[in-house]
């Protein structure tokens, strides 16, 4: 029952929608109990399999490739929160769920959990479901979706492509830690650069660095504790585009689970 809703949701949400970082829905097919969706072939898989897969996948991820990937995710939820009627918020924006053209174009998918916000609504109460670790806490908690619930999840994603390092991290020494965290406190004390993937700081580009750190400035902006304090995703556009410059803005403490005991989510959907 609950894979008949997530099958018809997604067609739901597909079935108009047309953004160059947005997969195209060609059909569905319907089998027995079988259930399939018809998209566009993808060469180059996931980012997940991709850039996550290890640095010798990460070597073929220039910084301009990184641009690209991040400024696309970011055109195709502004695209989904402020230029679609009605608006509709992803749920489960996470690494796997951006696909890869021939060219490495980022191509946003997977959108059975969507929901469609109807009348400028600020929120709707719904079952948590998603990805731990890409989840804003106060979503995952409350179960109050709003459109910077994704805004979040972008904000994990983009502290992602930058540091090429897993959303959790294993040290044996300090046990689990978790990536937002990290970049908190490397902000905290000046030393964010210290965050960038080794792969890029081998470049040894002044200017290529610099744009490195404030896209992690950007992606702590996104996961921000207090939701009103999050930017919209095309302000994020416009900061990753170097149209509005992110110094002199204040980044406050990111949002994060202490205790993922607290999480009421569907662990049916989660991972």
């Amino acid at each position: 029952m609950r894979g008949e809703r997530e099958f018809i949701s997604e067609i739901a949400a597909l079935c108009d929608v047309q953004h160059e970082n947005l997969v195209n829905l060609h059909g569905c097919c319907v089998e027995g109990a079988k259930r399939y969706l018809v998209y566009d072939y993808m060469e180059n898989n996931n980012l997940a399999y991709q850039f996550l897969g290890g640095e010798q996948n990460r070597n073929s991820f220039s910084w301009t490739r990184r641009k690209n990937v991040a400024i696309g995710v970011a055109k195709a939820l502004a695209y989904l929160h402020e230029e679609k009627t009605p608006h509709i918020v992803h749920r489960d924006i996470k690494a796997s769920n951006v696909l890869l053209d021939h060219d490495f174009n980022p191509k946003v998918a997977d959108f059975g959990l969507a929901r469609l916000f109807y009348d400028d609504a600020s929120h709707i109460s719904t079952r948590v479901a998603g990805t731990l670790g890409y989840l804003s806490p106060e979503y995952a908690i409350t179960g109050r979706l709003t459109r910077k619930s994704d805004v979040y999840s972008f904000g994990v994603l983009l502290l992602e492509i930058i540091t090429g390092r897993s959303i959790v991290e294993f040290d044996m020494e300090r046990g689990e830690h978790f990536l937002v965290d990290k970049a908190w406190d490397m902000y905290t004390c000046d030393r964010l650069v210290e965050l960038v993937d080794p792969l890029l700081l081998k470049c040894d580009d002044e200017r290529l660095i610099c744009e490195a750190v404030w896209f992690m400035k950007v992606g702590l902006l996104c996961v921000q504790e207090a939701t009103k304090l999050r930017p919209r995703m095309s302000a994020v556009i416009n900061m990753l585009s170097v149209e509005t410059s992110v110094e002199g803005i204040k980044i406050s403490k990111p949002g994060f689970l202490a205790d993922l005991m607290d999480v009421k989510i569907d662990k049916k959907r989660s991972s």
